[in-house]
């Protein structure tokens, strides 16, 4: 047992203090100084628990280019491993800062970890990659958060009318197991749609929009062509969030905001239809460039596996 936690110390060591960044960063009331939505604690905090692991390095560790690349990707992985049993991270949070954390892991091992062996005896260099998250973030809060919106458009072919396809869109009858595949991310914490349902069918009509786990969305329809295109401003049901982590940070925070929806029909020359569906979002952060992969990932996902019912249901 000596033996491994001599030779797994920096490992260890680096997954506490990262463990140690993402409760402070999280705490209410230092929100001004630190955040979890930052380009410290994306893409620079990775980078230095990758370094932890290389200063406790033996001699002989740190001659090998083998331990040099492993140690900083197995300290983001048992740091990853505590969030998770901890129950501080979900699956899908957990993937969203898996890239930059194995970046910044690779970067460490690749670029940094030969450098290390000639400075990794000196404490106060240690001791400023333990600091500097601390002081970077705060610096990094005093800079404008910039606000961006998105917008993601997928389409499918119907083998079907207008008239049949707009049936399934104004209302969605609720979706069963069968007819739903779900992919890696609802197995990784995001909620799969169930049901829509629209009080009219007129401009101004409220539609509800029924997820897993008894989140909703009020979906207000804002433009009414029949048979031809339907609009919605979309706003989450604050009592309906899920107490989940991911739902808690982006629902629930002032960082992520769905704007509208639009679903297109239109007619093709051998009878068939082509459906359109648009969705837009809004980030305000200070990682808005990299959130917005994730996001752009996340809801193309969403969109191609729910047009796939409508064409499921709707193909003659």
């Amino acid at each position: 047992m000596k033996k491994f936690l001599k030779n797994n110390a920096g490992i260890i060591i680096g997954a506490i203090y990262a463990l140690t960044l993402r409760l402070i960063f999280n705490v209410r009331g230092l929100d001004e100084a630190f955040s979890l939505f930052s380009v410290t604690f994306i893409w620079l905090t990775p980078i230095a628990i990758g370094l932890i692991p290389l200063f406790y390095a033996t001699d002989e560790q740190i001659k090998e280019w083998r331990f040099r690349i492993l140690s900083p990707i197995w300290t983001v992985v048992v740091f990853f491993l505590l969030c998770f049993l901890t129950r501080i991270e979900d699956l899908i949070c957990l993937w969203v800062i898996l890239i930059p954390y194995m970046l910044g892991a690779l970067t460490c091992g690749l670029i940094v970890g030969a450098i290390i062996q000639k400075r990794r005896r000196n404490k106060g260099t240690l001791l400023t990659i333990l600091v500097l998250p601390f002081l970077a973030c705060p610096i990094e809060q005093q800079f404008s958060t910039p606000t961006n919106s998105y917008t993601i458009i997928t389409s499918v072919t119907i083998n079907a009318t207008p008239e049949t396809i707009w049936q399934n869109i104004i209302r969605v009858k609720q979706i069963a197991d069968n007819e739903y595949q779900k992919g890696l991310f609802n197995y990784a914490g995001i909620p799969r749609p169930l049901y829509a349902e629209l009080d009219k069918d007129t401009l101004g009509a409220k539609r509800i929009g029924h997820f897993e786990g008894g989140l909703q969305f009020v979906e207000t329809v804002n433009s009414w062509e029949r048979n031809k295109h339907i609009g919605f401003d979309i706003v989450v049901v604050p009592s309906s969030i899920r107490k989940t982590i991911f739902d808690q940070h982006i629902l629930r925070g002032n960082h992520f905001k769905f704007l509208n929806a639009d679903y297109t029909l239109k007619p093709l020359p051998n009878g068939q239809t082509e459906l359109i569906l648009s969705s837009s979002y809004e980030l305000n952060s200070k990682i808005n460039s990299y959130a917005s992969y994730c996001g752009n990932q996340l809801l193309t996902d969403f969109q191609e596996r729910l047009l796939r019912v409508i064409k499921a249901r709707c193909d003659k």
